[in-house]
């Protein structure tokens, strides 16, 4: 049952690229144009091409004074697929731990966009009321894995309450945009579910 499912997913997932070409571009080219998009954002950012060997993260309230561009991002894997700015650590004595219901609230905004010098309104759920519940380590559970795996990152460096900009490439995003190619900025809240 198990294999079946994984060869649905892939079928399904090549169907999504295949029929992802829109204006004669190539997924090749979508992939470029996301790369493009990606290091234009980046360029006047201070990036830091790996984890800090102690967890500790420079922060917003490090730097102070709401300086953000003195907030490194931090490429969490190898391949640069997430880059994350660490505004607030959150509560380094209460951990995530896998299995844990976390309530996270966002705002994104297309780079894609932004590169081509458009001012996209970003989109989200930050309305107190308006949150969506995940399970931190899940990846079988689909109210959980349709947001991708790269907003799950942060959780397993930082504290609850934790409030991050996180930029991840369609790769590891929302798994009904794999396709677009579009990589996306977050600016996410995550809190431990009561």
């Amino acid at each position: 049952m198990v294999k079946i499912a994984r060869i649905l997913f892939v079928f399904f997932t090549v169907m999504m690229v295949l029929s992802s070409c829109d204006n004669g571009k190539s997924y090749a080219d979508l992939l470029k144009e996301e790369d493009k998009a990606v290091k234009a954002f980046l360029a006047d950012k201070i990036v830091i091409n790996s984890i800090p060997a102690d967890s500790v993260f420079v922060t917003l309230q490090d730097v102070g004074n709401n300086d953000t561009l003195a907030v490194p991002y931090y490429r969490l894997d190898d391949d640069g697929n997430v880059y994350m700015q660490v505004l607030d650590a959150g509560i380094q004595d209460d951990r995530f731990e896998k299995g844990n219901d976390v309530n996270i609230r966002f705002l994104r905004v297309d780079l894609k966009a932004l590169m081509n010098g458009e001012n996209p309104d970003p989109v989200g759920n930050t309305n107190p009321a308006d949150y969506i519940t995940i399970r931190f380590g899940e990846t079988t559970l689909s109210s959980t894995t349709q947001y991708g795996t790269g907003i799950q990152y942060p959780m397993y460096f930082l504290g609850n309450e934790c409030k991050v900009n996180l930029l991840i490439r369609a790769k590891l995003g929302f798994t009904a945009e794999t396709s677009t190619v579009i990589p996306y900025l977050y600016t996410i809240s995550y809190n431990k579910s009561k």
